[in-house]
């Protein structure tokens, strides 16, 4: 599975900080049951308590068993699943009791499990770690390079845009949409291709939609000077305006939207860069613009 950056941030606040043992299971019990890490003792009378485990964001680790620890470093191989390597091991031909060892499995959202020969060790975090937040590309200073990127200025149709499609719901162009049968709503359906979106030199983003029918002169006007929208010019009317920006040879633009994930907000701001076939996706991937000559 490829991870995407918010996989990554997620993942790395998720494990950087302090772990210690929290229980223990023998594969050969009878009920494997959860056997609390301060009553598993060895022979010399030490339990697992002495385990900790501590994740940094540079992705480094500290491994401690007792007086002393050890270093290692650490990855996210899979959403639920990291693989932490002590630097004994890293010259160690791998076999599966070290895969086994280096393997941390997510379960239950709380804990990190690996296996010690025919024991499963259950971690838990007793410490959260610090972890630099990232900058919001809204509060990113342009360059004077940045600046000069006017590429993007101009005005963009809507190419393909969200839509059924018959039984399916994708990105169809308008061509593939009357096609397919989603000619019968031309207000619902098929309105979203008259949108059309422009990029001004001044760094505003206006998106611009037809006048619905009926509407008045007298209307329009008292529309924009109450700000209930942004424009109107030739038909279409803007509702409200957004921002663009080029930061680190990059576009971007302000959504407005309010963004939570996992009770974590996330940034406004979406790039602006084009696919495959030069089609810049558009209102969180509703639509893919296409710029007009």
């Amino acid at each position: 599975m490829t991870l995407d950056e918010q996989d990554l941030r997620r993942g790395l606040k998720f494990i950087v900080g302090v772990w210690e043992a929290d229980f223990v299971v023998n594969a050969f019990s009878n009920d494997l049951a959860h056997i609390p890490a301060a009553e598993f003792k060895s022979d010399d009378g030490r339990d697992m308590t002495a385990l900790r485990f501590e994740f940094f964001e540079d992705h480094t680790a500290a491994i401690g068993a007792g007086e002393g620890s050890f270093p290692g470093t650490w990855e996210q191989t899979d959403l639920f699943r990291y693989r932490l390597v002590p630097d004994a091991l890293a010259a160690e031909p791998e076999n599966g009791f070290i895969k086994a060892v280096e393997s941390l499995e997510v379960q239950n959202g709380e804990n990190l499990v690996f296996a010690l020969g025919f024991l499963a060790i259950a971690l838990r975090k007793t410490e959260d770690g610090h972890v630099t937040e990232a900058p919001d590309i809204g509060c990113a200073e342009p360059t004077e390079e940045d600046l000069a990127m006017k590429d993007i200025v101009g005005t963009y149709s809507v190419a393909k845009a969200m839509t059924m499609v018959g039984d399916d719901f994708g990105l169809f162009s308008r061509e593939e949409a009357e096609a397919g049968g989603s000619g019968g709503d031309e207000a619902g359906m098929l309105g979203i291709f008259d949108t059309r979106v422009e990029f001004t030199d001044d760094h505003r983003v206006l998106t611009w939609s037809p006048m619905p029918a009926g509407v008045s002169e007298e209307d329009i006007k008292a529309a924009v000077e109450s700000g209930e929208i942004a424009a109107a010019k030739d038909g279409f009317f803007c509702g409200k305006e957004l921002e663009w920006k080029a930061v680190g040879g990059k576009y971007y633009y302000n959504t407005g939207e309010h963004r939570v994930v996992f009770d974590e907000e996330q940034s406004p701001w979406d790039e602006l860069a084009p696919d495959g076939d030069g089609l810049i996706p558009f209102s969180s991937g509703m639509m893919l613009l296409k710029k007009e000559e």
